[in-house]
């Protein structure tokens, strides 16, 4: 199975594909099969930027063919403008996964956390390096983006694996 776990942002997307792949001992690993960032300008309107970033997760999602599309359940309570852009984002990604008819699946930061790293208030750094030990990857993955989407496409492995889904 392969799970892409998209970090949303207008500025900046995050994204990582992972396969989920049996071993011997029947316990699942994670298999990094690539990720990135998708930077877009401040200086491009924001149509532009929304089409900029469906063409290259477009591109992305052919490439890999996922089975899943994983993304954070967003949780604003200060920065509306954040939110809302965001959510542009989000609806792009959603939007996608009806046309490539991929599974759309979010879950909180705070779940990823606990079952990730053992703990639902983990720090970034905590979360960057238990990512990089379930994908057996030596240092921090950069950029944050790449990071927070791998994180999210694992727990979606793991939440898979814990209630018998296939």
């Amino acid at each position: 199975m392969i799970i892409l776990g998209i970090d949303p942002g207008t500025a900046a997307t995050g994204w990582g594909a992972i396969k989920n792949v049996k071993r011997r001992n029947s316990k699942k690993v994670f298999e990094l099969l690539q990720y990135g960032c998708i930077r877009t300008s401040p200086l491009l309107k924001m149509p532009n930027r929304l089409l900029l970033l469906r063409d290259e997760l477009s591109e992305i999602i052919g490439k890999f063919k996922p089975d899943s599309i994983v993304v954070e359940r967003l949780f604003f309570n200060t920065n509306t403008k954040t939110a809302i852009s965001v959510g542009q984002a989000r609806g792009v990604i959603m939007l996608l996964a009806a046309e490539h008819k991929v599974e759309f699946f979010e879950y909180t930061a705070l779940q990823a956390k606990k079952v990730l790293s053992g703990y639902g208030r983990a720090t970034k750094i905590e979360m960057q390096e238990v990512t990089a030990k379930y994908l057996g990857v030596e240092g921090k993955i950069r950029p944050d983006d790449a990071a927070d989407a791998l994180a999210m496409a694992i727990f979606h492995g793991k939440f898979l694996d814990a209630n018998n889904i296939k």
